[in-house]
């Protein structure tokens, strides 16, 4: 059978889009005309004829974000979930998100379950695969979904909150490696042979840099080069080895000042997650076993795999945590807090909101920290460089007034 892209025309007037595998075009018709829907083109589909730039957009939190609070409104509202999907897919700007929207659309179509038709795609969490088959069961599906809009908006603005604070550094960064590279490549040696053309002596601090323009101007290209294939066998190194990747994360939380940083980000997304989880109904085990895939840390997530056998045998949440160390003490206390009196989801949506605001001072510190060090590097760095290009100056003019 083939797959045919169809548009038609619902009883209302309003215009559908999709695609359908069929034996022909007449039984594409057909379907169509069960469901009430009047055709208006329908062609083959052609893989290569979709693909395009725009597919190869990422589907970003807050996508997921302003698809999950839509798609609470629109079954709040009465209309059903394949309607529902058919009136986001069309408002949907990122296009892979909107094709996504559309197969998963043709699945349900078939009668698939919708969290069962969204775990097919990578692009989709699969928290919120989860969480939207825990809404199909309980009959709560518009309300969790307005919950993980919340979720995924607070995840969203805390990414944007770290990288806003770290684009000025980064900026600066690259405004000196340009600016050094500017001198090093280009003003120096012009400047150095004119001063050895009218037979001036290079001292030592400019031969240094001089030798060093002369690496960059021959082999600079092999260089990158060489960085960007060492990247890449790095980056599959560390893909395909957990034991590295183990190495590093544990690296990660130990490393002074950064450590402390990246420690709150991992403890406020697990007190948000831990907690939207249990308000949404999901028992104690199957919640923590999501927060495991979502820390973003694999030694964080053993800890967390590791206290569920405990928890399973009627061990305290808090003590199983605070055992192991992962978390600050202040989250497991105020776990055990909210354990005793019942109230663990709020406590912990509390203490996420608090850690989120220590991440953020904690980042606004860094780059505060970060831009002196920055402009005293540079200015040493420089300052070598302007040294370099005074100094056989200063040694022509010596020679010139001994030779009078």
């Amino acid at each position: 059978m083939a797959i045919y892209v169809y548009e038609a025309k619902t009883l209302d007037g309003s215009v559908v889009k999709g695609k359908m595998e069929a034996l022909d075009e007449a039984a594409v018709t057909s379907n169509l005309r069960q469901k009430n829907y009047y055709p208006t083109s329908i062609d083959l589909y052609k893989e290569s004829n979709n693909l395009s730039l725009s597919q190869l957009k990422k589907v970003t939190l807050k996508d997921i974000s302003i698809f999950c609070k839509q798609f609470s409104f629109i079954l709040v509202s009465g209309i059903n979930i394949l309607r529902a999907l058919e009136i986001i897919k069309e408002q949907t700007e990122n296009p892979k998100l909107k094709k996504i929207l559309g197969e998963v659309f043709e699945e349900v179509q078939k009668g698939v379950g919708l969290s069962e038709a969204m775990k097919n795609y990578k692009e989709i969490p699969p928290m919120l695969t989860n969480m939207i088959g825990v809404g199909e069961a309980s009959g709560n599906l518009d309300r969790v979904m307005l919950r993980m809009s919340d979720y995924y908006e607070k995840e969203y603005k805390q990414q944007q909150k770290i990288k806003g604070a770290l684009n000025y550094p980064i900026m600066i960064c690259i405004f000196a490696a340009a600016v050094v590279t500017l001198l090093v490549v280009k003003v120096l040696p012009t400047f150095v042979s004119n001063i050895t053309a009218n037979g001036g002596e290079l001292p030592l601090p400019t031969k240094i840099v001089l030798g060093f323009s002369d690496f960059l101007r021959t082999k600079g290209l092999f260089l990158l080069f060489g960085i960007i294939v060492l990247g890449l066998l790095l980056r599959i190194y560390f893909r395909d080895n957990p034991q590295a990747i183990e190495a590093i994360d544990r690296f990660k939380l130990n490393m002074p000042i950064f450590g402390k940083i990246i420690r709150k980000i991992v403890t406020a997304r697990f007190a948000r997650t831990f907690g939207m989880l249990i308000s949404s109904g999901l028992s104690i085990i199957p919640s923590i076993e999501i927060c495991a895939t979502i820390v973003g840390n694999v030694m964080v997530k053993k800890t967390l795999e590791s206290s569920t056998e405990e928890i399973k045998k009627g061990g305290s949440i808090g003590e199983s945590l605070e055992v192991r160390k992962a978390f600050p003490l202040m989250l497991t206390q105020m776990i055990k807090i909210g354990e005793e009196s019942g109230t663990l989801d709020s406590i912990l949506d509390k203490t996420a909101e608090f850690y989120d605001n220590e991440v953020e001072v904690a980042t606004q510190q860094l780059t505060t920290l970060l831009e002196p060090m920055i402009i005293v590097t540079l200015a040493i760095v420089v300052g070598f460089i302007v040294l370099a290009m005074i100094m056989p100056m200063f040694s022509m003019y010596n020679a010139l007034n001994n030779a009078n």
